[in-house]
C-alpha cells in the first residue's frame, strides 16, 4: 500500500497513464505507450491513493463534461421528435412516439454517475475498509468449512446409548 503524501505531485507519466485509462485503454496499453509495465500500472491504479483520486477525480469530470453536452443536445432531440410526432409518416410517428416513452423511463443517469472517492486520504479509508471486510469475509469462510467438518465427523457416530 502506498502511503498517503499530500504534497506529492504526480508525474507526466503518470498523468499520460490516466489519460490513456480515461479513454478505456487496458493496463498492458498503456504500460506500452508510457513505456513501463503492466504490473507497475495494474499496482498504480489499485494502490496508489494520489493516482486512484486523481483517476476518479478526472473521471467525474469527464462524465460533468459528458453530462453538459447531453443536456445541450435535449432540446434538439425533443424538438426533432416533436415533428416527427405530428409527420404524415405513421412508421416515423409510431417510431418517435416509442422514443419519446423509453426516454420517459429511462433510469436516473445519477445512478449511473462515477462514485469513486477523489480525495487520496479517502481513497486509502475505503480501500482499508475493504480489505478489512475481504479479512473477515475470508475468516467467515474458514469458520464454516471447520463447523461443516464437525458436523460432518459427527454424523457417524453411533446416536444414543
Amino acid at each position: 500500500m502506498t502511503k498517503f503524501d499530500k504534497s506529492r505531485q504526480l508525474s507526466v507519466e503518470q498523468e499520460r497513464a490516466i489519460g490513456l485509462l480515461l479513454t478505456w485503454a487496458s493496463d498492458r496499453e498503456v504500460a506500452e505507450v508510457v513505456g513501463v509495465t503492466r504490473q507497475t500500472v495494474n499496482t498504480r491504479r489499485n494502490h496508489d491513493d494520489v493516482f486512484i483520486a486523481t483517476l476518479n477525480r478526472r473521471r467525474a469530470e469527464l462524465w460533468e463534461e459528458t453530462m453538459d453536452g447531453l443536456r445541450r443536445l435535449v432540446r434538439d432531440a425533443v424538438e426533432a421528435l416533436a415533428d416527427e410526432l405530428r409527420g404524415d409518416d405513421k412508421q416515423l410517428r409510431h417510431q418517435a412516439a416509442v422514443a419519446v416513452l423509453r426516454a420517459a423511463g429511462l433510469p436516473d443517469t445519477r445512478l449511473l454517475r462515477p462514485t469513486g472517492p477523489i480525495d487520496p486520504q479517502r481513497v486509502a479509508a475505503v480501500r482499508a475498509s475493504r480489505e478489512e471486510l475481504s479479512a473477515l469475509l475470508a475468516d467467515l469462510a474458514w469458520a464454516g468449512r471447520d463447523d461443516h467438518r464437525a458436523a460432518t465427523v459427527g454424523e457417524g457416530a453411533p446416536s444414543g446409548p
